[in-house]
């Protein structure tokens, strides 16, 4: 069932970064973002190459339509 965009903006507020992570742990050592397929993202390398073909996706799907 889908809401109309009001009754949502009522339900749901903005939250600052503070409330989203006030019960946050804190980050440790080996803590590294992760991909959806699984890569980890542990070098600055690794996150430009997956945004680099992030970008080529979204440019050939534009293509395609």
């Amino acid at each position: 069932m889908a809401y109309p965009g009001i009754v949502a903006t009522e339900v749901v507020r903005r939250w600052t970064v503070e409330e989203l992570f006030h019960d946050a742990a804190s980050p440790t050592n080996d803590d590294v973002p992760i991909a959806i397929d699984g890569r980890r993202l542990d070098t600055p390398e690794k996150v430009i190459a997956y945004l680099d073909e992030m970008n080529r996706d979204r440019a050939a799907a534009k293509r395609g339509s």
